[in-house]
């Protein structure tokens, strides 16, 4: 019992390589996870934004095809996103495109065919 007493002279409580162990281990996780979350976070709003361009591309199509309106671009305007609706010729078909700017100030757009 003696020579485990001297073998760890300061026994009550934790050392100062531990400490800076478990913190050097809490940095290394949360410099990796905090990263990834911001990540996620961004794709997570890009997702719904291009989903909600096709929504709103759909519902165009939908009205347009079926009520026998005109063709018209527009802008439409979701969540601060202001989304521009385009109609294009392609040959015996017509396509409708919306574009919108993405979180990372890209344009991005989404087209469908209409016959």
């Amino acid at each position: 019992m003696e020579r485990v007493v001297l073998l760890f002279k300061n026994y009550k409580g934790y050392s100062l390589a531990e400490t800076i162990t478990a913190f050097s281990m809490w940095i290394l996780i949360v410099s990796i996870l905090i990263p990834q979350l911001v990540l996620i976070t961004q794709e997570r709003v890009t997702t719904k934004q291009t989903s909600d361009a096709l929504k709103l591309l759909h519902e165009k199509i939908q009205s347009v095809a079926f009520s026998d309106l005109d063709k018209v671009n527009e802008d439409f305007e979701k969540d601060s996103v202001v989304y521009h609706l385009t109609w294009k010729e392609e040959g015996a078909y017509q396509k409708a495109c919306m574009e919108w700017t993405s979180l990372y100030k890209k344009t991005k757009s989404v087209c469908l065919l209409v016959s």
